[in-house]
């Protein structure tokens, strides 16, 4: 996954399967990505359990968006995804992604 915070208090994520780059395509059998964040104070470290982060959105096609609110600006988000399944099942979590919230 990747960050994209060159618009003020906007977040761009562009995800791709492992197995397949250079492919915008999601893996067979996925309906999606989920996207989960925590927005932290600048200097704090990232999350090291995924159950610090809170569920921001399921997104069927890459690019996600994540927009903040003026409170946010200079603060940290951290971003892990993990694919769905068609059957509602869960995949492993990707690494974490953290960018600063533009102000």
């Amino acid at each position: 996954m990747t960050v994209d915070f060159s618009k003020r208090l906007r977040h761009t994520l562009r995800y791709v399967d492992e197995a397949t780059p250079t492919r915008r395509a999601r893996p067979r059998g996925v309906i999606g990505a989920e996207v989960w964040v925590k927005v932290t104070t600048p200097g704090d470290p990232p999350p090291s359990d995924p159950g610090e982060l809170t569920f921001l959105l399921l997104r069927t096609r890459t690019p996600a968006v994540a927009a903040f609110t003026g409170p946010d600006g200079g603060k940290t988000a951290h971003y892990m995804l993990r694919w769905l399944s068609t059957r509602g099942e869960a995949g492993p979590w990707s690494e974490t992604a953290s960018a600063t919230i533009g102000a």
